[in-house]
């Protein structure tokens, strides 16, 4: 089995299903508003590698890498990351991830969806790697599925995520890489959430930034996003800075997405209203009481609803 959908997954699960898709299993079994999702565990590209007989090609190209000299390192990673993408997939596996997405959405045979590299560390309580692979959104088809589960294994030879592992001292070989397919939002509103203060590290804070369309013009740092604190207890405003928000990310025409020019009215007014300030800081005391730490929480609005994209520990300045 190379498949395993969010409703099989809980947060323990990081070894075999990577962190990311560990916690949106286990935040979809708290019935939060979680887009519906599956996982390609991590033995699917373990299975990749030896089919197509990749293991020592790899291993041979990555022990000449030198780590010091960037123009060789990406040269040798780029030759890694091209053996894995243009590889075939193992028909087995290529016939699990096609049936179980034709499954994923109950009115739509090919709906659009976000395929996410869910990894962690392999004998480690290391479970995720923030901005280190690679993410797609709006695929659309099998085909496209497919080949986009190669591309997030490939990203496992990134050049900032092989560098991050050579200043770690962590053995390629440890990496888990196991790709989410989830349904996407198409969002008018997206952000993030921190139930402690990043800055100050007030941990009776939340502290949301956010902008009008995908949460990607929030987590790319591109472009300017509302800032808004609220207090844990009221969830009150209690700080909030209004940014001239110029882009912002959708959807294109046909598929993918495109950065495009705020509509001029919509430039100096606020993403956020009391209310939903307010709805976005009870999920996240929710959260954040489950797991009994700190959370870094996305989430999006589309047409009303509040969505949960993703949950991990809140890191702040300093640790």
């Amino acid at each position: 089995m190379f498949t395993k959908n969010f409703e099989e997954i809980n947060k323990d699960m990081f070894q075999e299903c990577g962190g990311k898709a560990a916690h949106l299993g286990e935040l979809t079994s708290l019935k939060l508003n979680v887009p519906r999702g599956f996982c390609v565990v991590d033995k699917a590209y373990s299975h990749h590698l030896k089919t197509n007989n990749l293991e020592n090609q790899i291993a041979t190209i990555a022990k000449s890498i030198n780590f010091e000299d960037f123009q060789d390192m990406e040269e040798k990673t780029s030759r890694i990351r091209s053996l894995i993408g243009q590889a075939l997939m193992p028909k087995e596996i290529e016939k699990e991830i096609i049936a179980t997405y034709e499954c994923l959405s109950k009115e739509i045979s090919a709906p659009f969806v976000a395929i996410r590299s869910s990894v962690a560390v392999k004998d480690s309580d290391i479970s995720s790697f923030p901005g280190m692979m690679d993410t797609y959104h709006y695929i659309r088809g099998a085909k496209e599925v497919v080949e986009n589960v190669k591309n997030c294994w490939a990203s496992v030879w990134s050049g900032r995520a092989s560098f991050s592992r050579y200043n770690k001292k962590i053995d390629y070989k440890k990496a888990v890489i196991a790709p989410t397919i989830q349904l996407m939002i198409n969002s008018e509103i997206a952000g993030v959430a921190f139930t402690v203060n990043p800055v100050s590290g007030r941990g009776d804070e939340i502290v949301i930034e956010s902008n009008w369309g995908l949460g990607e013009s929030v987590v790319s740092g591109k472009c300017l996003c509302d800032f808004y604190v609220a207090g844990k207890k009221q969830h009150s405003v209690k700080e909030e800075k209004i940014a001239r928000k110029e882009q912002k990310f959708i959807q294109a025409e046909g598929g993918g997405g495109e950065w495009v020019e705020v509509e001029p009215d919509k430039v100096n007014e606020p993403t956020l209203t009391e209310a939903r300030i307010a709805e976005i800081c009870r999920t996240a005391c929710m959260i954040e009481d489950h797991y009994g730490y700190p959370q870094d929480i996305e989430w999006a609005y589309e047409k009303g609803d509040l969505y949960i994209l993703q949950a991990r520990r809140a890191r702040v300045a300093g640790e």
